[in-house]
């Protein structure tokens, strides 16, 4: 069994007590079907993008589910046939972790590569006597020392 994520649309134009029948009908549906329900949770009325069936709102739910991928596509065929519903998406969940860790494994073989670069390359300090400043002194700071020295020796 895999793990999915349903996310379906209702028609915003249906009272409370209508919309919690038809997520209890859908959820019945799934049981049906031998379709694990974990958890679903309710959205709300939110705006869509774009006009659906002379709507620009609908109530969103989202749905987590185990099933075979069988079961899946019946319960998508019934979905495209129930009144209510405008709109519906399956996820397979295993498949997208899946694909975020091997992306992550890339992210961190590209950042440890990148460090190994970065460290073949790094100058190497010049060695300095005991007592002696490490930095070089810069042609400015090299004139201020001459122009002190100048002006003590007078």
């Amino acid at each position: 069994m895999r793990s999915y994520e349903l996310m379906y649309i209702l028609d915003p134009s249906l009272d409370e007590d209508a919309s919690k029948a038809l997520v209890g009908k859908v959820e019945d549906l799934m049981s049906k079907e031998k379709i694990e329900v974990e958890d679903t949770e309710p959205w709300g009325k939110r705006r869509l993008a774009y006009k659906i069936q002379g709507h620009w709102e609908g109530n969103y739910i989202l749905s987590h589910l185990k099933a075979a991928p069988e079961a899946i596509s019946e319960m998508e065929r019934r979905l495209r046939v129930t009144d209510g519903i405008l709109r519906f998406l399956t996820v397979r969940i295993d498949e997208q972790e899946a694909k975020l860790e091997r992306k992550r494994v890339h992210k961190e073989d590209k950042e440890q590569a990148r460090r190994a670069r970065r460290a073949a390359r790094a100058p190497v300090q010049p060695e300095s006597p005991a007592g002696a400043p490490t930095t070089v002194p810069t042609s400015e700071s090299t004139a201020v020392a001459e122009a002190e020295n100048e002006s003590q020796e007078s």
